[in-house]
């Protein structure tokens, strides 16, 4: 008994000593400091690169270049050089600039009328969806495989430190675990989670450019910060706090991945076709047909799915659409009677009558592109009608009453002239 005792201590003393100058150099090698954190803290670094991924999710230059900064200026100087890209001040310098140009938008813009504003709304769509692809690409691989890498070298670098005596620090574990810590596996799993999560950002910044009110702009401009600031907070108080509330923006970005996906597709070829002021001539329309988005849920397709009308050789009408723009291609049978086509200020519809004597229903949203040739649209697909959508019809008469009030006070001044 006293001999094992003897043994234990023994280890134990072997044990002691081999961790303690690794321990001990940790000021000032990193990789160390790095060692004796997860030594302490099993799992940090993974449970880091969770919130790392998750916040720059929410806003992609924000993320990258805040991270960046952060990074580049608790490095010592002399080891600055061997920063991942985004650290280098030419990034993160550049990033925090466009960010304060888009930030003096919003300060300005709030006074501005949406003619001017919006175009500025819809630019900044496409500055998300280029970060969005710049950070998947370039950030969000390396995030995981330092934290896979890591996690791989954690073990080895514990037992190179006491290989002299022989003794293991912890055993590997099982395969299981093993192979979560493969970056075949980490690096994939990390870019999914970061494309939902941003599908889910990114609607919000669909729903800034196609909103006509100012004061729902601000509201939906400072949830995104409340996201990005309770994913900070969190993994600063505690790195396990941090991944478990990015795990649950995560799922529930996962769960609302559908509906960000055809929201995001939405604002994405409307705001192209508006910014870029695209226009189908009525020959394009016999060609090719029209494209446009379901204005609602229609026969178990979802609200806003992408596709195109078509034609059929016996008379009728089919919406022709692909689920997630890349599965094999479905159509559902579109009203034969009853079709309309709605002009619009900024896009065309093609609505349905249930009966002679009642409103229209939206089925189709179409492209702005088809604006001006509403009438070959009819012809092609056989509708019955072309008429003003309810805002078309508000805007002319607000525009006929300007023009008779115009015309009265022009009238008055001419009479008293006489």
């Amino acid at each position: 008994m006293i001999m094992k005792k003897t043994l234990i201590i023994l280890i134990f003393n072997v044990l002691f000593a081999s961790v303690t100058p690794i321990l001990a150099e940790g000021a000032a090698n990193p990789l160390a400091e790095k060692l004796r954190q997860d030594l302490l803290l099993p799992g940090t670094s993974l449970a880091e690169g969770i919130s790392e991924i998750t916040g720059v999710a929410v806003s992609p230059l924000l993320g990258v270049s805040t991270i960046g900064a952060w990074k580049y200026f608790h490095t010592e100087e002399k080891m600055r050089s061997k920063l991942p890209w985004y650290c280098h001040p030419y990034a993160w310098g550049a990033g925090l600039s466009l960010l304060s140009l888009c930030f003096l938008k919003d300060f300005l813009g709030a006074a501005a009328p949406a003619l001017v504003k919006k175009p500025l709304d819809f630019l900044e769509l496409f500055e998300d969806k280029l970060s969005a692809l710049v950070a998947s690409a370039a950030f969000v691989p390396l995030v995981a495989l330092a934290v896979s890498q890591f996690q791989q070298i954690q073990p080895d670098q514990a037992c190179i430190g006491f290989a002299g005596s022989g003794l293991a620090l912890m055993p590997l574990g099982d395969l299981a675990q093993y192979s979560m810590h493969n970056p075949w596996i980490t690096i994939p799993v990390g870019i999914a989670a970061f494309c939902v999560v941003w599908l889910s950002s990114h609607a919000l910044n669909v729903l800034i450019a196609l909103s006509p009110f100012g004061i729902v702009d601000a509201g939906l401009k400072l949830s995104k910060l409340a996201l990005i600031s309770i994913i900070t907070l969190s993994a600063a108080l505690n790195p396990y706090l941090g991944a478990a509330v990015s795990l649950v923006f995560i799922l529930i970005g996962a769960l609302a991945a559908g509906w960000s996906f055809r929201l995001t597709v939405f604002g994405t070829l409307m705001g192209r076709d508006f910014l870029l002021n695209k226009r189908a001539t009525a020959e394009d329309v016999r060609e090719t047909g029209v494209k446009g988005f379901l204005a609602r849920r229609f026969r178990g397709v979802p609200v806003r799915t992408f596709g195109k009308l078509k034609s059929s050789s016996e008379g009728g009408v089919s919406f022709v659409y692909r689920p997630w723009l890349l599965l094999p291609q479905r159509s559902v049978p579109v009203a034969e009677g009853g079709m309309v086509v709605c002009k619009g200020l900024l896009h065309p519809s093609v609505s349905h009558r249930e009966t002679a004597e009642s409103a229209p229903r939206s089925t189709l949203i179409l492209l702005p592109r088809y604006r001006r040739v509403e009438e070959s649209i009819a012809t092609r697909y056989g509708c019955q009608e072309v008429i003003d959508s309810a805002l078309m019809r508000g805007f002319k008469a607000m525009r006929q009453w300007l023009i008779d009030i115009l015309s009265v006070g022009k009238n008055v001044i001419e009479g008293r002239g006489n």
